[in-house]
């Protein structure tokens, strides 16, 4: 083993561990988990319409959330990495934990979309700094592969705790502020651990940040808007992908109040089909999608995982449509091989649009562009699932058209760029 790789090795053991301890936290405020959970907790204790909006919100609050990350990417600007995540880490933990003590009742609504909003944007940060870390660490001919374990640990850890809340929903053996104290103690644990963490050559990577962003500025929306103008691939890319993502963001929260109004699938279930069953796939799929990100372009890589995921939303659709519930769990497992490939390319993608130093500024650029549709898809899908609703009972299930028609027009201008991005290579290989 060369000296280069055993360091590799030492750098992944050291995150490995702690990455798998948030995984328990995080499984709390998850995306789908967090929103079953609104709409089973409080479906009863408001108006309908405000619990379907906070169910949007919540299930769109890790995209929202990356609308604060130009502030995250700040912070760290031509700072040491490690103790800011630390503090971070901490603060996500307590967060969490704070959580258990929401009341069953209106004013709890509103306390629990506040709080999850708070960790989410917390962790918003800490992926953004990460991002940095995964570069300095990780050559990029193994990069997908390394962080790609650590994504894998991450998911089991994050179904486990899914897992338990789906138990504590269909039998309540837990009480639900145990989950969220033990989610809250494994965070601050992993908090414990990461302090053994290192940066190769932090020192170079402070220094060109500070070269790279006019004289050591940190990142802010001027600088995004200059990033967008002075690379027009990126922009392009980002405009893609603002398209494709509108639609994924829309359909979980769709999901969540077409399956409990319309189709009424137990709590329990939904937990299961919507977040454990893609969390799973994420071992298997994920190892599959770094090989193919290792040896590719994003824009090529992207093309190939959009079409999955819109042929995935496009079975789901059909489920939901026909209210057929084994083509639920098959469309659940398609949109958990297509997530896995999604995980990978949404936190490594901009590094191949990145110049040295600048890879914090265009992850910063990425995330705050994703929390910007994530303040706006969730909510609409819904608004449009309730504009149908009200039109005829059962027609707000055809709102589900809307995610699948975004995410498949998102795949159609990635596949575009992929074809652009081959084109110089293609005609070098006919050249006598």
């Amino acid at each position: 083993m060369s000296a280069r790789g055993g360091v590799v090795d030492v750098m992944l053991r050291r995150e490995l561990l702690p990455w798998t301890l948030l995984g328990l936290t995080l499984g709390m405020v998850e995306g789908a988990t967090a929103a079953v959970l609104v709409k089973t907790r409080f479906g009863d204790a408001a108006d309908p319409w405000a619990v379907n909006l906070a169910v949007a919100f919540v299930s769109g609050a890790p995209a929202l959330s990356n609308v604060l990350s130009f502030a995250w990417a700040n912070l760290a600007h031509g700072r040491a990495r490690v103790q800011i995540m630390v503090a971070m880490m901490a603060l996500f933990a307590i967060t969490v934990g704070v959580l258990g003590l929401a009341p069953s009742a209106t004013g709890g609504l509103l306390f629990t979309v506040l709080s999850v909003l708070v960790a989410r944007a917390i962790w918003s940060g800490l992926l953004t700094i990460r991002a940095s870390v995964w570069l300095a660490n990780y050559p990029r001919p193994v990069l997908a592969r390394m962080t790609g374990r650590i994504v894998v640990a991450s998911s089991l850890t994050i179904a486990t705790s899914a897992a338990l809340t789906a138990a504590t929903v269909a039998g309540n053996a837990i009480d639900p502020r145990w989950l969220y104290a033990g989610a809250s103690l494994a965070g601050l644990g992993a908090a414990w651990l990461y302090r053994a963490m290192r940066v190769r050559r932090e020192y170079q990577l402070i220094r060109d940040e500070q070269n790279a962003a006019e004289g050591g500025s940190a990142f802010s929306l001027q600088n995004l808007l200059a990033i967008l103008r002075a690379d027009p691939q990126y922009r392009e890319y980002m405009f893609w992908m603002g398209i494709y993502g509108g639609g994924s963001l829309m359909l979980t929260s769709q999901l969540v109040v077409i399956l409990t109004e319309q189709l009424r699938v137990a709590p329990a279930t939904q937990i299961v089909m919507l977040a454990i069953v893609p969390l799973l796939s994420l071992p298997l799929f994920v190892p599959v999608w770094a090989r193919f990100f290792d040896s590719r372009h994003i824009v090529v890589y992207r093309a190939r995982q959009g079409w999955v995921l819109a042929s995935a939303m496009a079975v789901m659709a059909i489920a939901v449509l026909s209210g057929w519930s084994a083509l639920l769990w098959l469309g659940a497992a398609g949109l958990g091989i297509a997530y896995a490939g999604a995980n990978l390319g949404w936190s490594l993608g901009h590094q191949d649009f990145a110049a040295p130093g600048m890879a914090q500024q265009y992850m910063g650029v990425h995330v705050t562009l994703t929390g910007l549709r994530g303040m706006i898809a969730p909510p609409l899908g819904i608004a449009v699932y309730q504009l149908l609703e009200g039109l005829q009972g059962g027609l707000g299930r055809w709102s589900v058209m809307l995610p699948l028609v975004a995410t498949a027009a998102g795949a159609l201008g990635f596949s575009s760029m992929r074809r652009r991005h081959e084109a110089p290579m293609q005609r070098r290989a006919i050249v006598p």
